[in-house]
C-alpha cells in the first residue's frame, strides 16, 4: 500500500513543484501520479525532465487529450493510440513507474452501436495489454463517469466483465466515479478484488465529477475503509482531486495522515 498525489491537484503548469515537493517528503511510500500526456512534444520534456530529477516513487495516468481508445482499425486514429501507449509505456519502464491509468473511452455513445464499439475496445485493450507484458508495466483500467445524454461503454456490470475476458486485466477504481454510478464496490471486489492494484480517491455530490476532498462529498469514506481493508489491503491509493480544492501542502499531508490510519491493515 502506497500513497499517491495527482499532479491534477497543482494543474498542469504547476507538476514539476508538485512532484519536486512530493519527493522531499520524509513519508515512507508517498509518492507522485504524473499525467503522461502525449499530444504536446513540450509537455513531454517536461514530464520526462521530472523522472530524470525525482526519486520517489511514480505513477501514470495515461494519455487522454487526443487519443480515443475505441479507434477503428486501420485507421489513423488507432495507430496514434498504439504509437501513445507505446511512448508511455517505454518511459514508464525506464524509470520503474508503478502503474499506468487507461480510460477505455473519452465518448458516450448510442444504444445501436454500444455492442460494436464494445468489441473495438476489447481488441485494441488486447493490443495494449499485450505492450504493457512486453515492458513489464501494469496497465490498470479505470472505472469511468457515465456520460450525460448518451450511454456508456461499459455499465458497472459489463466493467466487471472486462476482467472475466482479459485475463491479464488489473482495475484502478476511481471512487468518485463509482459513486457517481451507483457502483456496488464490495460486490465488484468479491468478485475481482484481486485484480484491483489501485484507487483514485475523491469526493462528490453523486452527481457531478467534482474531484473534491475526500472529507468534502457525500460518499463515506470512513464507511469504505473496512471493505478496503477486507479485500484490497496492499492496493495503492492515489489523491486525485482538482485545484478547486485549495489545499495546502501541510492539509494534503494531514489528509494521507488520516487516511493512513482509517485504511492501513489492522495487524491482530
Amino acid at each position: 500500500m502506497g500513497f499517491f498525489i495527482s499532479s491534477l491537484i497543482r494543474g498542469m503548469d504547476h507538476m514539476e513543484e508538485l512532484a519536486e515537493w512530493v519527493n522531499t517528503q520524509p513519508i515512507p511510500d508517498l509518492g507522485v501520479e504524473l499525467i503522461a500526456f502525449t499530444h504536446d512534444d513540450r509537455y513531454w520534456r517536461r514530464l520526462a525532465g521530472i523522472l530524470n530529477k525525482i526519486r520517489c516513487p511514480a505513477t501514470f495516468h495515461g494519455p487522454y487529450i487526443g487519443v480515443e481508445a475505441t479507434a477503428l482499425p486501420n485507421t489513423k486514429e488507432q495507430e496514434w493510440l498504439f504509437e501513445s501507449y507505446e511512448r508511455v509505456m517505454r518511459l514508464a519502464h525506464q524509470h520503474g513507474v508503478g502503474h499506468i491509468v487507461f480510460h477505455y473511452t473519452q465518448k458516450g455513445f448510442q444504444e445501436e452501436e454500444k455492442t460494436f464499439y464494445q468489441q473495438v475496445s476489447q481488441s485494441n485493450i488486447e493490443i495494449l495489454l499485450g505492450m504493457a507484458k512486453q515492458y513489464q508495466i501494469s496497465l490498470v483500467i479505470e472505472n469511468l463517469p457515465f456520460p450525460q445524454n448518451a450511454v456508456p461503454l461499459y455499465d458497472n456490470i459489463e466493467y466487471g466483465e472486462l476482467f472475466d475476458r482479459h485475463q491479464e486485466a488489473l482495475s484502478m477504481i476511481d471512487i468518485g466515479h463509482a459513486h457517481m454510478n451507483h457502483m456496488d464496490i464490495e460486490a465488484f471486489l468479491k468478485e475481482h478484488g484481486d485484480r484491483v492494484k489501485a484507487y483514485h480517491f475523491h469526493n462528490n455530490n453523486g452527481i457531478e465529477d467534482q474531484h473534491n476532498s475526500v472529507y468534502d462529498g457525500t460518499f463515506s469514506y470512513e464507511a469504505f475503509a473496512g471493505i478496503y481493508r477486507h479485500y484490497t489491503p496492499c492496493a495503492d491509493i492515489v489523491l486525485e482531486y482538482e485545484p478547486h480544492t485549495n489545499l495546502a501542502n501541510r492539509d494534503i499531508i494531514e489528509e494521507i495522515n488520516r487516511l493512513s490510519k482509517q485504511f492501513a491493515k489492522i495487524r491482530a
